[in-house]
Parts: C-alpha cells; structure tokens; sequence
C-alpha cells in the first residue's frame, strides 16, 4: 500500500533543478503578494506572471483593466520598483489573461 501521507512544502528543500524551481516559485509568490497589497484599486485583479532579466509581464484580468494598465505602465513601473528585489525592473508589459472567464 502506498505512502498517502502529505507533505508540507513550504520547508521543501532538494537539491538540483527541482530545488531551485521551488525557490524560484516561491519568490514568485513572494513577490505577487507585495505587488497586490501595493496595486490601487483600478489595477486589483492584476497579477504578476514572468520577472525576466529588466522585464515584468504583468497579466490582466480582463480588456478594460488590460487597457488602462497598458495607459498608465510608467505608474506601474513605479510600483513595482517600490517592491524589494524588484528594483532593477526597467519595463513592464500587459498580457490579458484568456484563462479568466
């Protein structure tokens, strides 16, 4: 009979590329939470989707929130490099989300 017992993965830590998929993912998480608590009310439903190298990608919920993130990117910018490790972020992107219904 197999083993059915669950295993908390927040002190998950393996070693090679899976061990640094975690982190990578927590850190993810980590860094969608601060940006939430820091979107003004017209971005709520933001969220964060890719950090790579200077650039965010950011996804909307829908077209009208796509639309007005998309005008105002500098104020986001600013956002984002408010948030810690974070800061060397120079462009932001706006994706909609085809997944929200």
């Amino acid at each position: 009979m197999k083993d059915k017992t669950t295993t908390n993965l927040t002190n998950f830590k393996p070693s090679g590329d899976l061990g640094e998929l975690f982190e990578k993912a927590k850190l993810h998480n980590r860094f969608n939470s601060l940006l939430q608590d820091l979107l003004p009310p017209q971005f709520k439903g933001i969220a964060l989707c890719l950090v790579k190298e200077q650039k965010v990608t950011l996804l909307a919920p829908n077209p009208s929130i796509a639309y007005r993130a998309e005008k105002q990117r500098p104020a986001l910018l600013a956002i984002i490099q408010q948030i810690d490790g974070l800061s060397f972020i120079k462009t932001v992107s706006i994706k909609l989300d085809k997944n929200q219904s």
